[in-house]
């Protein structure tokens, strides 16, 4: 059986400069996955189309893809949820941590925050506050009952 090879069988460049991206396959997103997708399909050669079959498959990967980056949305935003409902039932209780130097926290948690990262508004981190002192849920070490 033959194969028709497309411009998904040759390196992933980036159309607008020709250049490859600076971290590989890894940096493209979805829609730079969709957009470099239809500027294929816009760009293949008329008298050697990509198969039905093969077009067929792309679309199912696509598909995929998508369904794959609303599953780790809807599960990244369930952690956030899950880890800003622990921090939340620390308010008032004695807590031993270490801060963003690495530095020992002890003392009752005042506030509870969720800090948004500037480039990926999708990261987000739970923290808790004791006193003027800010510690990253997942550096809480220790509980301790009153």
């Amino acid at each position: 059986m033959s194969r028709i090879a497309s411009n998904l069988d040759k390196p992933t460049a980036n159309v607008t400069s020709g250049t490859l991206p600076t971290g590989g396959l890894n940096d493209i997103d979805v829609t730079k996955f969709l957009d470099l997708m239809m500027t294929e399909l816009r760009n293949q050669d008329p008298l050697n189309p990509t198969d039905n079959a093969q077009l067929m498959e792309q679309i199912g990967q696509l598909r995929s893809i998508t369904a794959n980056d609303q599953l780790m949305t809807t599960l990244s935003s369930f952690a956030t949820t899950q880890e800003f409902t622990t921090a939340s039932s620390m308010i008032g209780k004695k807590i031993k941590g270490l801060d963003r130097e690495a530095k020992e926290v002890n003392g009752a948690v005042s506030s509870v925050s969720v800090k948004i990262d500037e480039k990926d508004r999708n990261k987000r981190q739970v923290q808790v506050h004791v006193g003027s002192q800010i510690v990253d849920i997942k550096n809480v070490r220790e509980i301790v009952e009153n």
